[in-house]
C-alpha cells in the first residue's frame, strides 16, 4: 500500500518576504534495503530548446492536491508515460 503524504512549502527570500506557497506531493519509498524516505512526486516538462527535465509537481491548494492522489496515484493511472494501441492490423500477400 502506497503512502503519501502533502507538504506546504514557501520560499522567503533575504528581506523575510514570502513568494507565495505552493502544496507538493511526497511518496514514502524504500531507500538503501532498511530504511525508507519520502520522494517528491514528479513530472517531464519540456523546455524551449527539446531538452526535457523532471520537475516537483506543485499544486494550488490542498484540495488540489487530495484530488490528484485520490484521482492519479490511488488509481493507477499512467503519468508521465506514453501509451500505445494496436488499432488494426494489416497483412499483405504479394
Amino acid at each position: 500500500m502506497a503512502q503519501y503524504i502533502i507538504t506546504r512549502e514557501e520560499y522567503h527570500n533575504e528581506y523575510g518576504e514570502g513568494k507565495g506557497a505552493k502544496f507538493y506531493v511526497k511518496e514514502l519509498k524504500p531507500f538503501l534495503f532498511f530504511w525508507k524516505r519520502w520522494i517528491y512526486i514528479k513530472h517531464e516538462s519540456y523546455g524551449g530548446m527539446g531538452d526535457c527535465y523532471q520537475e516537483r509537481t506543485q499544486f494550488k491548494n490542498v484540495l488540489d492536491a487530495r484530488d490528484f492522489i485520490k484521482n492519479v496515484l490511488c488509481t493507477g493511472l499512467d503519468r508521465s508515460k506514453v501509451t500505445m494501441m494496436i488499432m488494426e492490423k494489416h497483412d499483405c500477400l504479394k
